[in-house]
This record gives C-alpha cells, structure tokens and sequence, in this order.
C-alpha cells in the first residue's frame, strides 16, 4: 500500500464516511450523496406524526382544528394511537369524523401496541409518505402559517433540516361550570423558543420542540438515522442532533405555533425522575462525542474559533424560563424583566443581571426559577451591589417564598414559584449575582415532609384551641 493510501485510509474525512457507511450500508450512502432517491408520485410535502394515547381528546382536538385553518395543506397526519383503550380509540375516531369535510383523506389513525413512548416516531416515520416529516404533540397547538414556513424553506434548503420558531406558554385544564373540561392560558406568550438553531449550545440543552422542526425523510430512509428506543426521556434531543450533524439546520424567522407548558396535568418532567432524565441525558452526550462530527458555516463555528479554550463552554447556555422582576414601586409587571447571562461550573449556576442601573431606585426583587412547579432549587445564594459599591448578602431561608424550605433547598411544588428579595431601604442598584443548583424534580421526602408539617399545624391549631377556650371559661368563672 502507498503512503498516499496510507493518508486517505488515516484521514477525518475517511473515517467519518466509514462511520456512516457502517451505519447504513455502502449502497445506501452512495444513493445519498448521489441524491438517488424517489419519492411517490403522490407524495405530499409534510408528514405529520402525531402520537396520543386518547386521554387528552380536548387538547387533540384543537391541535388537529389548527391543522385545519392551514395557509398550506400539502400534508397528511398520521396520528398514532398508542396502546389505545376501547374508549380511547372510539375518542380518537369521532374527533377525526368531527373534522371539516376537506380534511377527508388526510387524517390517518394508525395504532401502535407495546413498546416506549419512542415506538410510535418509529412507526410514523416508516408510514410516513411526505419528503418532510415533523412531529406535533397531540396538545401543542400551530398557526395557520406553519406548513407553509417550512415549505418555503424547503425551496433553498432542500434536504437540510428546516427550522421555524414558537412560543412557550402556561396552560391549565379546568372544569367549567357545565361540567366540561376546558384548557386556558394562565401566562403571556414568551420568546424562549425564538431563536435561531445553534449547534453548539445544543450540545448541551435541547432549545428546539419538535414541532418547530421538518425532518428530510431521505435521511431516515438512507441513512437509517433512527431513533433510540431504549430511551424513555430525550429521544427528540437525540434523534435531532444526529440529524443535524449531517444534514444541518435551515432557519426560517418566523413565530409558527405554541409549546403548551401544562402546569396541572401529567407530562414527562412528572412521569421520570430527575436520575433517569440525567442518565439519557449522559447516555446522549457518549454518543455525540464517539464520533467525528461536521461543523456547518455559521455562527456556531464561528463562536467555537473564537472561544479562549477552543471548544464551547456548556455554562454559557441560558436556562430559558429563569427571569429576575423589578419593583420599582409600581409592583411588578412584564416590562421590568432584568437582563441575564448565565454561567455554569459543576453543575453551579450564576445569573448575573446587568442592566440594573436603568431601574432607578429598586424596592424589590423577584427571582422566578421556572414557569412550572416540581422544582427543588439548591443554596439558592443572592448578592447585590449598589452603585457605590456597596454589596449585601441574601440568606435563602430570608427569603419571601412561595416553596418550602428544606435544609439547603427551596422546594416549589406548586406552578409559578417565586422568591421575593424585600430591600430595607429603596436603592440603586448596579448588579445583582444569583447562584443555584436547579434540579427538576422533588426530593424523595418531600411527601414526608409536608406531611409531617401538616400534623404539627394541626395538632398546633388544636393546642391552641383548647387554650382559648380554657382561657375563656376561666375569665368566665373569674366574673
């Protein structure tokens, strides 16, 4: 073998393509790169994939009634129906026959029995039939230019990922007064997901819902990019980035739908533990760093020639629902939301507000770690410093809260927690430094604990009680 041989066989770009052949097969990656690939005569745009389980028909219903008030409909909807009951199935099935007289044709149940909450992408994405797919949970909701953003993407990008933005909003299902479920809003919308897909910050946190992303079929079919079943949490995250690296990422600016965020209903953050979140979450990042990877021209690279260290900095990603509120003495309101950059070393958070001075004189500070409840926030520390210079130190247990206090830890079980810094005197104030560990879930003896709180009130409460009406017959008696 010649030495020019033993180059190319040593090279990056020779093991990576080793790497994806071994993945899916010389034929198959040949007919990729080639672009050799047909798609049915018939083939729509879109494929939406769309899992459910028939125990949210309210919310199932509104999200296929947006799909309805498309600007575009070159698409179908395959709606997975996983592990459906009897009723379930009868649910999912009048709320399809319900739908406008136009949708015939398009809306398909396909039933899914056994396996993970991953089974039914698996099989949605081997019965889809568009040259994109996208997956849209069964309770998030779209704007009527959702399609059609993608599609006109599509246009320039073909056979990259293609990228729109949403919206994050609070929800609750009620029951109104006729007895009847009801899903409102309980927050404005917020800009979390609005942002253009940056590769290196997504090494770290998922940034994207699955909704807001097209997938080209071509690489699920050639590539056997699929996804990992034994996951139970984080399969879009690792069905996302292995696409992305190989297909890359088109952007389209444009606010496309709501990430419904349900604050007293069952989701994934409250079906698995804060261990097993962590677990698929390391098992995901051995994967991405096993192999080579392409580094598209953009942005991303560009931040990662230009960091000091050479590789990118997980700390600097932002947690997108942590905000700090000011008071300025007209209370707290939307447009008091202070600026953040966030830092993180091992596993430590810093928040550091760094337009404090623009407020004036502050009376109070309002620190929301996350929009929901089910968080345990962990030596919670706050500092603050005037413009003199001037710092004070905040206490976590001195803190105005609506969580329980535990130890080192602040427990929120509740939606909307908060921290609430009163200022003795109203002051101005320079900047202001927040450090914490966040962890998603609550701790194994919080039950215990609430429990046992809720005896000693009691038994406090009827302590007291008697004595009060000891006290009374005694002052009785004494006349």
């Amino acid at each position: 073998m010649s030495e020019s041989a033993n180059i190319a066989k040593n090279s990056t770009l020779t093991q990576y393509l080793k790497s994806l052949e071994a993945t899916c097969g010389r034929e198959n990656l040949l007919k990729y790169l080639g672009g050799d690939y047909k798609y049915s005569e018939n083939a729509p745009f879109l494929s939406v994939i769309m899992r459910t389980q028939g125990k949210r028909p309210e919310a199932l219903s509104e999200v296929l009634l947006s799909l309805s008030g498309q600007s575009d409909m070159d698409f179908e909807v395959l709606i997975m129906g996983h592990n459906l009951t009897a009723d379930g199935k009868q649910s999912v099935e009048t709320i399809i026959s319900e739908l406008p007289s136009f949708m015939d044709g398009k809306v398909h149940l396909v039933e899914v029995t056994g396996g993970s909450r991953t089974t039914p992408l698996t099989k949605g994405f081997e019965s889809a039939n568009g040259r994109y797919v996208s997956i849209l949970d069964d309770d998030d909701m779209v704007f009527e230019n959702w399609v059609e953003a993608f599609h006109e993407l599509e246009e320039n990008n073909s056979g990259k990922i293609l990228h729109s933005y949403c919206v994050d909003q609070d929800w609750r299902s009620i029951e109104n007064e006729y007895g009847e479920t009801v899903l409102v809003s309980v927050s404005p919308f917020r800009p979390n997901y609005c942002c253009e897909f940056d590769l290196i910050k997504q090494f770290s946190t998922n940034y994207c819902p699955t909704f807001s992303l097209a997938f080209p079929r071509i690489a699920y079919d050639l590539l056997n990019i699929h996804f990992d079943e034994t996951l139970t949490t984080t399969e879009d995250w690792d069905f996302l980035m292995r696409n992305a690296l190989i297909c890359g990422v088109a952007d389209n600016p444009i606010v496309t739908g709501i990430y419904r965020k349900w604050i007293n209903t069952e989701n994934s953050a409250t079906l698995h533990t804060e261990r097993e979140w962590k677990k698929n979450y390391k098992y995901i990042r051995n994967k991405l760093l096993s192999n080579s990877v392409l580094l598209p021209i953009g942005d991303s690279t560009k931040k990662l020639l230009s960091s000091q260290s050479g590789s990118a900095n997980a700390g600097e990603v932002k947690i997108t629902e942590f905000s700090v509120l000011i008071d300025d003495g007209a209370g707290f309101n939307e447009d008091s939301f202070a600026k953040l950059t966030f830092k993180c070393e091992d596993e430590i958070w810093t928040a550091e507000v760094t337009n404090l001075a623009k407020f004036g004189e502050i009376r109070r500070l309002r620190i929301d770690p996350i929009a929901n409840g089910s968080v345990t926030v962990k030596g919670l520390a706050i500092s603050a410093t005037d413009i003199d210079g001037n710092k004070v130190r905040y206490r976590h247990d001195k803190l105005r809260t609506n969580g329980l206090y535990s130890k080192d830890s602040i427990i929120f079980s509740t939606p909307d927690p908060q921290c609430i810094v009163n200022l003795q005197d109203p002051a101005k104030l320079a900047n202001l430094a927040v450090n914490f560990t966040i962890h998603y879930d609550l701790p194994i003896n919080f039950f215990r604990i609430t429990v046992f709180r809720f005896c000693i009130k009691k038994w406090t409460r009827a302590v007291l009680s008697r004595a009060r009406r000891a006290a009374s017959k005694i002052k009785h008696l004494i006349r």
